[in-house]
């Protein structure tokens, strides 16, 4: 059996989080959550691996999720990334996509919708 797909969840919303966890259920994956982009950056730089997909909000306390990609960005940090946000304006969409964000999806979101963009990047 192949590895499990290594997923990073960062949400300061507990029910987002434990939504994450039901949508990529074990054993195809493994999801490791956190709730901001402080304990997500500590997360990817404690030689815990690569994650092959980072799914981050934009409205979180202390760095906003654009604030977070550019850190990723800025550490060579591996990984697709993923946007699930209520907060997707214009200028947030366009800072995502010249940070190479691989995906962007509104809150609420569609479960299937986003196991299969998972599937894909990185079939």
């Amino acid at each position: 059996m192949d590895a499990p797909l290594r997923i990073l969840a960062v949400d300061n919303e507990p029910s987002v989080t434990l939504s994450l966890r039901y949508v990529f259920a074990g054993p195809r994956y493994e999801v490791t959550c956190v709730e901001n982009g402080d304990a997500a950056l500590a997360r990817l730089g404690a030689n815990s691996g690569p994650y092959d997909v980072i799914i981050v909000d934009q409205k979180m306390p202390n760095l906003t999720g654009v604030e977070l990609v550019d850190a990723i960005r800025k550490r060579g940090i591996p990984g697709k990334i993923i946007v699930l946000s209520a907060h997707l304006s214009s200028e947030t969409r366009e800072a995502y996509e010249r940070m190479d964000v691989h995906l962007m999806f509104g809150k609420p979101f569609n479960v299937d919708e986003l196991r299969t963009a998972v599937d894909r990047l990185t079939a």
